[in-house]
């Protein structure tokens, strides 16, 4: 505690100024924190414009509209948006490959207002159907190994399948069928 005092005492006569009094005042923080969230307003504004877009095409767009505002407040908002669509562009290449529309990046609260995000043209291709009943499974175990629909089942496994599927591993002698 005593070092510390002494570094402190030592800094303030080799600066030779109060620390304090390099801080802004409260009104330019109230300023910049309205101005600011301005900003984070139009840019999501722009960006939710932009929603369904890929990051490439979301990119051009905002770029073409940079080289024709000319009012300062928008140009910010708008190299705001382009600095969040690379960002997350970088971000998504790392972690998540899979991004087809900006909208679709999580833990971001931008596209919350958006509707329709319930039947993206990308989601259906990956909605699980549910046609599909399942009174129609039977329980089997396995009694040899063997790979049904792309999936290696081990031996011993219990596993509930299709009744087909059932039938065609119990005739092959690599399954039996287990009571529920």
């Amino acid at each position: 505690m005593i070092l510390y005092r002494l570094h402190n005492m030592t800094f303030s006569s080799l600066v030779g100024a109060d620390i304090a009094s390099s801080v802004p005042n409260m009104r330019s923080f109230e300023m910049a924190d309205e101005t600011t969230s301005t900003v984070h307003v139009e840019r999501n504004k722009i960006l939710g414009g932009l929603a369904e877009l890929s990051f490439h095409d979301a990119i051009e767009t905002v770029d073409e509209r940079l080289v024709s505002e000319k009012n300062k407040t928008k140009r910010l908002s708008l190299l705001s948006a382009k600095s969040w669509l690379l960002r997350n562009k970088l971000h998504s290449a790392l972690h998540d490959p899979y991004i087809y529309a900006i909208n679709e990046v999580e833990n971001t609260d931008i596209f919350d207002e958006i509707e329709g995000d319930e039947n993206s043209s990308v989601d259906s291709l990956f909605d699980d159907d549910d046609d599909e009943t399942t009174e129609d499974n039977v329980n089997i175990e396995i009694l040899k190994n063997t790979t049904l629909n792309g999936h290696k089942l081990l031996k011993g496994v219990v596993a509930s399948v299709a009744r087909e599927n059932a039938d065609k591993l119990v005739d092959q002698g690599k399954a039996k069928i287990v009571e529920a």
